[in-house]
């Protein structure tokens, strides 16, 4: 482990944009096992991929898990395998951007449920964040209804969308609870764990037959999952909270134009006005509109 070390200027927002992108790939692959595989089969093959990835790492690095305090770290599990159930019904039921942009939504749900449970504080570009974000996924939501071919179908993918991102914020709250109890990797094995816990009823309960034409989507769910998510937790010892959230916006722009270019999925106005829309509000609402906004603070005279 003492060999070749990545310079530093890469460690940061370029390790942040490179994961943002293997995201959207993974979410790619997901959209290519849409009617093959039921969401539940994909989520448990991810987590599966994860879990034998995780049991590598430990001997070879010969560390142990380091739980901190079991019941939070269980219920990052539990959240963050929800969220990742809920994210694959979007993406079977919907196209590749409209439902990794509604899942992009976590940041400003994850500071709300900081304010109620953590008493971190809120400010008012907080809510007015808020506010835009939910206009812009209403609006992502609506275009997947729109015309005579609309459907019920659609509709709960929408919805299914929203909820992950609800998850997802969660789920970042808990591991901001545990942040001085346990490490990267130890969360990851929770969300691995009652990820798959979680996922595999809905996978047997809807279980329809493995062919050869899954076996690399799948792989392409899983590998692409555990590098993105090694990648990320990686940066964020370099960059600000504020960055890394920035940077997960970058996915559904991946998404949105790997799914029009590689699958040919139309892309509605409405959604990307609601795209645009859902994007400015966790900008403002995450800071960032007001940093750049704001004058470089001068030392005194």
């Amino acid at each position: 482990m003492n060999g070749w070390v990545l310079p530093e200027r890469y460690r940061g927002v370029p390790l942040l944009v490179f994961s943002s992108f293997l995201f959207a790939v993974m979410a790619l692959c997901t959209r290519l096992l849409s009617g093959r595989l039921s969401p539940g089969q994909v989520a448990s093959g991810r987590f599966v991929i994860g879990l034998l990835f995780l049991a590598a790492y430990y001997p070879l690095l010969g560390r142990k898990p380091r739980y901190g305090r079991f019941s939070l770290w269980a219920l990052r599990g539990i959240f963050g395998g929800a969220a990742v159930y809920l994210y694959f019904i979007a993406i079977d039921r919907m196209t590749v951007g409209p439902a990794v942009l509604l899942n992009a939504c976590w940041p400003i749900y994850s500071a709300i449920i900081g304010w109620l449970f953590l008493k971190e504080r809120v400010t008012g570009p907080l809510l007015a964040g808020l506010v835009l974000t939910t206009l812009g996924a209403g609006l992502v939501m609506w275009s997947t209804m729109q015309g005579s071919g609309a459907s019920l179908t659609l509709g709960l993918g929408a919805w299914a969308g929203m909820g992950s991102a609800v998850l997802g914020g969660a789920a970042v709250v808990v591991v901001r609870a545990l942040r001085h109890d346990t490490d990267s990797a130890t969360v990851f094995f929770s969300f691995c764990l009652f990820g798959l816990l979680f996922s595999l009823p809905f996978a047997l309960q809807d279980w329809r037959p493995l062919g050869w034409d899954v076996v690399l989507p799948l792989l392409g769910v899983g590998l692409t999952s555990v590098v993105a998510q090694m990648t990320f937790t990686y940066a964020f010892g370099y960059v600000t909270a504020v960055a890394g959230g920035v940077a997960t916006q970058l996915t559904p722009a991946f998404s949105w134009l790997m799914g029009a270019l590689l699958l040919g999925e139309a892309v509605s106005p409405l959604a990307v006005t609601g795209a645009l829309v859902c994007v400015a509000g966790v900008l403002w609402g995450t800071g960032v509109v007001g940093r750049l906004l704001a004058p470089e603070s001068r030392p005194a005279a």
